[in-house]
């Protein structure tokens, strides 16, 4: 056997390991995570709840977020508040939804702010969040995007988490996708369950961190006004990211949401791909260069151009396209993913496109938001007005 030979088993070994360990981590989330119920005799620290409604394009789309909404205003007690950021310029579509919610939950404090959709920070989510902050009365804030579905539980379970140690500073959820009306949500599905929830069940086992995800952020107002700068936060690309390494330590929860895979076309989805895995790059570049580990199909493509007629190669390579296949599919059997047939193929061209997608992280491309009007060059743009 020669050396590139050896080198490509030892690869696709590590590899496979590391595949296994995830089908093993990801084991039970199917089901909703843990909750700690909340101890009665002690009053709960008051909450506020951001929930930034987020440019849409179809009934659609506002069906499913109203939905992900309703999940929350199930949970919530009279020590919660939910602020509804709603952009002015389509704040008809959301009317009869708004109305709905204060007749199915009129015990629940809801605040709806329509506005015209700020911009006074590169980061548009930011954005809302920093003309919602003035409106808050929460001791904690949770921030959570607004296509996240809580499960039963969700409120009580991390207001007990953050409780329960002063030292840890917030509380953020890691996040699947269980479910797509269209073909092309089997990227984001895919990405998500099979490349990013296994890392971060792995990473909660190591204890506090640095960072956070925009699925939840759970933290207490005061704790923020002392130690966040919405400048800072207002121009990174990765807000999750720096408001979790500004308010270090954070503890992953035990408990896992839910997010929509709402986009309906290809070419938003694979932007919306690449965003994720630059994004990560540009927080984590060690990091993201070392899972070059976990792309042994580089190394039999490579070997294949230098030999292209090597059976052996041929046969490696074969293998190890078919086991991560087998994986990917486990992944998704364990979390409960469902959707249409059409992204079937997408599964089956997984392997390829994972390399595809992590390899086009380190080229000189931009990352878009939304449109093209709105792309990063970097992790980081200069605040577009004075900070809140």
């Amino acid at each position: 056997m020669s050396l590139p030979e050896t080198i490509l088993i030892a690869w696709s070994t590590l590899a496979l390991l590391w595949w296994i360990t995830a089908l093993f981590l990801v084991r039970g989330t199917r089901r909703p995570g843990s909750v700690t119920t909340r101890d009665c005799r002690h009053r709960p620290r008051s909450l506020s709840i951001f929930k930034p409604l987020p440019p849409v394009r179809s009934a659609e789309e506002v069906d499913a977020i109203a939905v992900a909404v309703e999940t929350f205003l199930t949970e919530m007690d009279p020590s919660c508040e939910l602020i509804l950021g709603v952009p002015g310029e389509q704040s008809d579509l959301w009317r009869s939804k708004v109305d709905g919610w204060r007749e199915a939950f009129p015990g629940a404090r809801l605040l709806e702010r329509i506005r015209a959709t700020p911009c006074r920070h590169a980061n548009p989510k930011v954005a809302w969040l920093a003309e919602l902050a003035p409106e808050a009365t929460g001791e904690d804030w949770l921030w959570s995007d607004a296509d996240i579905i809580a499960p039963p539980g969700f409120l009580d379970g991390i207001r007990a988490s953050l409780g329960s140690d002063p030292r840890v500073h917030a509380i953020t959820v890691p996040y699947c996708i269980r479910r797509t009306a269209h073909p092309a949500g089997w990227l984001e599905a895919l990405f998500v369950n099979v490349e990013f929830l296994p890392g971060t069940l792995l990473l909660r086992r190591t204890g506090p961190v640095a960072l956070g995800f925009g699925a939840a952020m759970l933290f207490r107002s005061d704790e923020f006004r002392r130690r966040v700068s919405w400048d800072e936060l207002g121009a990174s690309l990765a807000d999750d990211h720096e408001l979790g390494r500004q308010l270090a330590p954070v503890r992953i929860a035990d408990t896992i949401v839910e997010t929509c895979a709402l986009e309906s076309k290809l070419f938003p989805a694979v932007q919306h791909l690449h965003r994720w895995q630059r994004t990560i790059r540009w927080c984590q570049p060690g990091g993201s260069a070392a899972l070059v580990v976990l792309f042994p199909l580089f190394g039999f493509v490579g070997a294949l151009l230098v030999d292209p007629r090597n059976p052996a190669l041929w046969t490696g390579l074969g293998f190890q396209y078919l086991a991560e296949l087998l994986v990917v599919h486990g992944l998704l059997k364990q979390v409960g993913f469902s959707g249409p047939h059409g992204g079937r193929l997408l599964l089956a061209a997984w392997p390829a496109l994972r390399c595809l997608i992590w390899l086009s992280a380190w080229l000189p491309l931009p990352v878009v938001w939304k449109d093209l009007q709105d792309s990063w060059s970097s992790r980081r743009r200069p605040p577009r007005g004075p900070s809140t």
